[in-house]
């Protein structure tokens, strides 16, 4: 596999050596930025100082330190619903004094910490937002668990397990730069919110937010991506000394009379097809091992392609869930990857999404006597 991935890296670092010599270039301005502040304005925000301190924190880090002229600001507060209290643009030290008035307006007097609806409604406003190119920071600010009040369809949601609130996380990481998540104290569901967001940042503080430093985050994200830009541009100037292979490209181009930049798009697409077909034959060929616990007992398998083992069965046995007669689920693969079936439903807990039928491997079985089984593969 190594091998492979070494081939592919060296075929489009070729690749991208030929696309620079076509004289087509990426831009270099650095885009503005989109900031959005999710605040929790519940009660216990009031304890201990913490919601000022917030707020002294939002001016010096955020409005004062982090905002530059033409960057949009969002701030959406949550508690007993989610809602958003101020979007603009901030195009003069007007437009800061304004959100700046508006932070230190707000009051955290609200009974509930509704969290799933300040992510819902967080991914309904980027889903909105239709600029490119912009880099989008989300400060995600909490003391609290999930706690939403009795309307909310977020009442007694496990946040570390809702399916509906990883969705959510999946559409905000694509949307955004970064997620940066401050909890605030020891008791809160703020590291369930980075774990739902790939990519997310996850940071515990104290009611002083000792140790946030934002800024000093974005700095160096920003420096990353500054010597990228500039490993960038000195491949492109060593691929300008590459005039043999750029002019055998030229002679094909001509022959079949399309363009260079033709050519290269059509053998880059060609390229990527055939590695990725490559890359999909040999994992559906390969021989993997499976490890099976109900973490008591533990089963250690190796399945080749379409093959399948029974749990309980004379191939696979957990003897505390039963002898091999107790035939209650089936790993398959197929072409399509590694499936669950379900053969005793019985067996299966009513609120586990294996409880009948065939679904995907997702790792974790609930027993109905409450036991855990995991799948992991490796």
């Amino acid at each position: 596999m190594k091998t492979r991935f070494t081939f592919a890296a060296l075929i489009f670092s070729l690749a991208g050596a030929l696309w620079a010599q076509t004289g087509i270039e990426e831009p270099n301005d650095v885009p503005k930025r989109d900031v959005f502040v999710i605040l929790d304005v519940s009660g216990s925000m009031e304890d201990e100082n913490k919601f000022p301190n917030v707020q002294a924190y939002l001016e010096k880090e955020v409005i004062n330190g982090l905002l530059k002229t033409g960057d949009d600001f969002t701030l959406i507060t949550f508690g007993d619903s989610a809602q958003t209290r101020f979007s603009r643009t901030i195009a003069s030290d007007a437009d800061k004094a304004s959100l700046r008035a508006e932070v230190y307006r707000l009051e955290p007097d609200n009974n509930f910490t509704d969290i799933g609806m300040a992510m819902e409604t967080l991914a309904e406003v980027l889903e909105k937002r239709e600029e490119s190119g912009v880099r989008r920071i989300i400060l995600f600010v909490t003391d609290g668990l999930n706690m939403p009040p009795p309307w909310s369809k977020y009442l007694g949601v496990n946040l570390s397990l809702d399916e509906r609130f990883r969705e959510l996380g999946k559409k905000i990481s694509q949307t955004g730069w970064f997620l940066y998540v401050i909890g605030i104290g020891g008791e809160t569901d703020a590291q369930a919110i980075a774990n739902a967001v790939p990519g997310a940042i996850y940071h515990t503080t104290d009611s002083n937010l000792s140790g946030v430093d934002v800024n000093a985050f974005v700095d160096e994200l920003d420096a990353e991506e500054q010597a990228a830009a500039e490993a960038e541009e000195a491949r492109r100037l060593e691929a300008e000394r590459m005039a043999g292979i750029l002019g055998f490209f030229r002679k094909l181009a001509g022959a079949l009379g399309i363009s260079l930049t033709a050519l290269f798009a059509c053998f880059l697409v060609l390229l990527f097809i055939i590695i990725l077909l490559l890359i999909m034959i040999a994992s559906i060929f390969k021989t993997r091992e499976f490890v099976i616990t109900d973490e008591q007992e533990t089963l250690i398998k190796r399945l080749p392609p379409f093959a399948g083992i029974t749990i309980n069965s004379v191939a696979g046995v957990l003897p505390a869930i039963g002898d091999e007669n107790n035939h209650i689920f089936r790993i398959q693969r197929s072409a399509l990857g590694v499936k669950i079936k379900t053969l005793e439903s019985g067996a299966i807990a009513d609120n586990s999404p294996y409880k009948k039928g065939t679904r995907p491997l997702r790792g974790v079985i609930t027993l109905a006597n409450g036991r855990i089984i995991r799948i992991t593969r490796r």
